[in-house]
C-alpha cells in the first residue's frame, strides 16, 4: 500500500493535481492508526477532469459517480486499492488546504478540519458506518488532546456536528471512552 500512496503522491506533485488525503489513511497519518484499504482524496471540483484523466492513465475506471463523489476501481488482476474522490467547491478546498498537515506521503487537512469533515459525513442520511466515523473523531480528539474549552474547536464541532457532537465528545473526554 505504501508504494501505491507514493505513486499517488508523485502524481499529485508531477501533474500539479490538488488533493488532500481524507478517510482512514488520513486518520492514521494524524495519529490514530486504523485498518483501511481504499484511498480517499478530497479535491477541488475544478480538478475533477484532470484527476479522471490521470487515474485512467493508471488503468483505473470509474464505477460510481455523483456530483460530490467519484469512485474508481482498478481492473481485475491489478493489485491496486479502490480510490474515491470527494469533490468540493474550490473555495472550500482552498480553506481546507490552508489547514493542511504535511503528512507523508500525502498532505491531509489539519486535525480540526479533519474532525469537521468526519462530523459532516456523520450527518449525511446515506452514511452507513457512522460509528467508525465517531471512533475516528473521538480518537483524534484524544490523540491531539483537543478540548471543547478551546473556542475555535468548540465552534467547529458545533457548526459541523451540533449539540449532539458536543455532548458525545464531552462524554468521551470525561468518561475516557
Amino acid at each position: 500500500m505504501q508504494s501505491f500512496l507514493t505513486t499517488i503522491s508523485h502524481l499529485i506533485e508531477q501533474k500539479n493535481l490538488p488533493a488532500l488525503m481524507i478517510g482512514g489513511h488520513a486518520v492514521t497519518a494524524l495519529g490514530h492508526p486504523r485498518a483501511t484499504y481504499d484511498l480517499d482524496l478530497l479535491i477541488p471540483r475544478s480538478a475533477a477532469g484532470k484527476w479522471r484523466a490521470e487515474l485512467s492513465n493508471l488503468h483505473y475506471r470509474i464505477f460510481a459517480e455523483s456530483p460530490n463523489f467519484h469512485q474508481f476501481e482498478a481492473p481485475p488482476g491489478l493489485p491496486l486499492p479502490p480510490l474515491d474522490l470527494m469533490l468540493v467547491d474550490d473555495e472550500v478546498f482552498q480553506t481546507l488546504e490552508l489547514t493542511k498537515t504535511d503528512s507523508k506521503p500525502i498532505a491531509t487537512p489539519g486535525v480540526v478540519a479533519m474532525i469537521a469533515l468526519k462530523l459532516h459525513a456523520i450527518k449525511q442520511p446515506a452514511r452507513c458506518d457512522v460509528e467508525k466515523d465517531w471512533s475516528d473523531v473521538l480518537a483524534l480528539v484524544k490523540a491531539h488532546q483537543l478540548s471543547l474549552d478551546d473556542p475555535e474547536f468548540s465552534a467547529t464541532v458545533l457548526k459541523h456536528g451540533g449539540e449532539t457532537a458536543i455532548k458525545r465528545i464531552q462524554a468521551a473526554i470525561l468518561g475516557g471512552d
